[in-house]
């Protein structure tokens, strides 16, 4: 069995679930009836035969299936090339990423260092001022004691700045969560709730686009599977059975006229 031209592999199922809904009308079992063979085995050479001639039946829907196809491309393509825009936007970082990295690390170890270092110096400089011998290493310490003090204090006054810009980007740039009451207006009368907010997305976010082309691809596909039923498998069922019709008669004919020859 081949397809019909054009006819892709997806689609060969609604061709034959087609062919299956045309084989189960009144009107192909009542042709089968008045034949006297309404039997399975009936319907199944008939399926049989309109696979075969699937080629000639689906030429009858070509218009329908050609603009069903388009439809259906088109839909493919906006979804193709609304798909990346629609991850970039929502992998996009918040203003407040990567804020207070490496440097609020280094904002807040650098004065405890500094301090634990001052506190060694100035502690170990004052121990060794008790001894006369070791006066000039005391002063020494003493003197990186006071550089560690100065250093620990400039550090703690530029990790205290950089704490406060961090909060104060954070508080901008986070969005507000708090549900906004609705505007209550005088007089007792209804509230209503107050207008959405602007999207922040044009119209052809991709929620919006796929709805909508996948109903023109939908309602394509309907008149395409319509098309092919009413112009194309009942026509070709209805001929079959007109053959099978006059070909039963031909042989009953032959049959009474060997029976009053005899």
């Amino acid at each position: 069995m081949t397809a019909p031209p054009g006819l892709q592999a997806e689609d060969r199922p609604d061709f034959e679930r087609a062919l299956h809904q045309a084989l189960r009308t009144a009107e192909i079992r009542g042709a089968l009836r008045r034949d006297g063979s309404p039997g399975d085995a009936d319907i199944q050479r008939l399926r049989s035969q309109a696979l075969l001639e699937s080629e000639t039946i689906a030429t009858a829907a070509a218009p329908e299936y050609a603009a069903y196809l388009r439809q259906r491309a088109a839909a493919g393509a906006t979804a193709a090339s609304t798909a990346p825009v629609a991850s970039a936007v929502s992998a996009s970082p918040t203003p407040s990423a990567g804020v207070g990295g490496p440097l609020s690390a280094v904002a807040v170890l650098a004065p405890a260092l500094a301090g634990a270092s001052t506190v060694a110096f100035l502690l170990l400089g004052g121990l060794l001022r008790l001894f006369d011998s070791q006066r000039e290493l005391s002063d020494a310490l003493l003197t990186a004691g006071l550089t560690s003090a100065t250093i620990a204090a400039v550090t703690l006054a530029a990790g205290v700045v950089c704490l406060l810009v961090t909060a104060v980007r954070h508080r901008t740039s986070a969005p507000d969560q708090r549900p906004r009451p609705w505007p209550v207006r005088p007089h007792r009368q209804p509230r209503r709730p107050p207008h959405p907010r602007p999207h922040p997305h044009p119209p052809t976010h991709p929620p919006y686009v796929r709805r909508r082309d996948d109903a023109a691809v939908a309602t394509a596909r309907d008149a395409w599977l319509r098309a092919l039923l009413h112009r194309g498998i009942l026509p070709f069922l209805r001929d079959r059975l007109k053959m099978s019709h006059t070909s039963y008669n031909l042989s009953r004919i032959s049959q009474k006229s060997e029976k009053g020859s005899t």
